[in-house]
């Protein structure tokens, strides 16, 4: 996360830092960002004068919130000051939006007690002893005891502290490309973006590195593979499935994932509701702003009313019981998703403490599979942060779990989904999570308004269409000389792909079934 100043509170955070002699520069904004919440100020950020962003950039996270235990940055302990301070989960944008007003007024209240002091005897020490006190004081007055239903929020996601080196495949001259992935004096970052046509090997590429993970975690660290096709069976994947002792749930033949939209979330968290409405708005166009906000209403008032959240059924039955059984946009989207079998809300499923192959049906309308599939994804996002951070222990960065989204551009082209994904790939790599991305083109992760290449640590460009380098670079990186780059992408067929570590290197990718044959399994 960077959060940029202004030139005024980057002039007042020096004579801070100076008077009280810190050596550390994230030390003042974090104290003037506690003078603010203090004074209990609440900010409208829709509706308030952002502070200019002339001034100091903060490009660490660690050197401005500081860190704790295994090195991890603070910035998680900051984010839920603030979002009790404003009772929401807030978005990256939003904390960091909040995080400068808070700066900019705790930095101006601080400074104006200390104008009006002596320093000379000593009033700037007592105003920040003063503070500091108050700040003991409500620690001791306010005991937060979790209760039942919270604990039950907070879901234990078992994860793996061993050391993975993955192999990607061999150079030209039979060389390996070898990475050591949770090597955090490697990188801190493992999401993984992957450039491909049908038939160009990135599947069995992917297949291959969940087998290495699997094979040198014993089999600890689980994986969650979305299939948004739904052609593959069980049979087809057999071996793969077996080899890392996964699941495999085809909801068309099962009837419907074991899960419910509504019922896995605490609706008494409001933002869920309006969430769950909101991905219904995104993916079916028939439904607007008006539907969107009349269902909003129809799922808070059978809350809490029923003090329970629905099922799709009967939230259906509820809403044609106050229409006189009459079909509108929203009701014909539910029945749609009813009718389609796609969920079974009778049951449940521990998604992360076990290996999974979600096949998505393949009869069923694209709309639909992306509403269920970016559902579950949020679920698994606001799951996995409740889970805090992993540590580090002697350079090896704790993982729980690898979340691989297949056909990612269903999603990564949609305006209102893009901002979803842009979250995931910043708030999780600290989390111990891996994403790896999937799509047609190398132009399917790079937009106008966010460049997802810009949180993946690993691009790979299988064989694409569009083999032009204007196409290639900025998915890549910056390459050394564009005449070699052209000369390896006239090389670029099925089973290689050109990677980016250092510099653009045609590579011969490793591939499931080579594997198999390899190993003799």
């Amino acid at each position: 996360m960077r959060i940029k100043i202004s030139r005024e509170n980057d002039e007042l955070l020096y004579k801070l830092k100076t008077l009280y002699n810190f050596k550390n520069e994230g030390i003042v904004p974090r104290i003037a960002f506690s003078y603010s919440l203090l004074s209990g100020k609440i900010f409208d950020i829709e509706n308030e004068v952002m502070p200019s962003s002339d001034g100091k950039e903060f490009r660490d996270d660690k050197a401005l919130f500081g860190t704790i235990i295994g090195d991890s940055s603070n910035t998680i302990i900051f984010k839920s000051v603030l979002d009790q301070h404003y009772n929401k989960n807030t978005s990256e944008e939003e904390f960091s939006k909040l995080f400068k007003l808070h700066l900019n007024h705790g930095l101006n209240i601080w400074n104006d007690k200390i104008e009006r002091g002596n320093i000379s005897k000593g009033d700037h020490i007592d105003i920040l002893l003063t503070a500091i006190n108050k700040g003991l004081l409500m620690r001791s007055s306010n005991v937060h005891i979790t209760n039942q239903n919270e604990s039950q929020n907070i879901l234990k996601i078992n994860s793996s502290n061993k050391p993975i080196e993955l192999c990607f495949g061999t150079d030209l001259d039979g060389n390996s490309i070898k990475i050591k992935i949770n090597d955090e004096t490697e990188y801190t970052s493992r999401h993984f973006g992957i450039a491909g046509t049908t038939g160009s090997g990135k599947t069995q590429f992917v297949f291959d590195l969940i087998y290495q993970i699997s094979k040198q975690t014993d089999y600890e660290l689980k994986y969650t593979f979305f299939d948004f096709k739904g052609t593959d069976t069980k049979e087809k994947l057999d071996s793969f499935l077996s080899l890392t002792k996964s699941t495999f749930i085809d909801i068309n033949h099962q009837k419907g994932f074991p899960f419910s939209p509504l019922k896995n979330y605490d609706l008494s968290n409001q933002n869920y509701i309006e969430s769950f409405a909101s991905d219904l708005r995104t993916f079916f166009k028939s439904i607007g702003q008006v539907q969107s906000a009349s269902l909003v209403r129809e799922i808070k008032d059978y809350y809490f009313e029923n003090n329970e959240a629905p099922t799709l059924d009967e939230l259906l039955e509820t809403i044609l019981e106050k229409n006189k059984g009459k079909f509108d946009t929203t009701t014909s989207v539910i029945q749609q998703l009813i009718n389609s079998g796609i969920y079974n809300e009778s049951d449940t499923y521990s998604i992360f403490n076990q290996s999974t192959y979600i096949s998505m049906p393949s009869e069923v309308t694209k709309e639909i599979k992306q509403f269920v599939t970016f559902n579950l994804l949020k679920y698994m996002y606001d799951s996995i942060k409740k889970s805090g951070d992993t540590i580090v222990t002697n350079n090896i960065k704790e993982l729980k779990h690898i979340i691989v989204i297949d056909e990612a551009q269903n999603f990564l082209q949609h305006k209102n989904a893009r901002p979803v994904i842009e979250s995931m790939l910043r708030e999780l790599r600290s989390m111990g999570i891996i994403i790896i991305l999937i799509a047609q083109e190398t132009q399917d992760f790079i937009y106008s308004d966010f460049n997802f290449m810009s949180q993946i640590q690993f691009p790979i460009c299988a064989n694409v269409n569009d083999k032009s380098s204007k196409r290639i670079i900025p998915f890549l990186g910056s390459v050394n000389s564009e005449v070699r780059l052209n000369t390896q992408l006239s090389k670029l067929d099925s089973g290689k792909g050109l990677i980016n570590i250092g510099e653009p290197k045609l590579i011969e990718l490793r591939q499931f079934w080579k594997t198999k044959k390899e190993e003799n399994i």
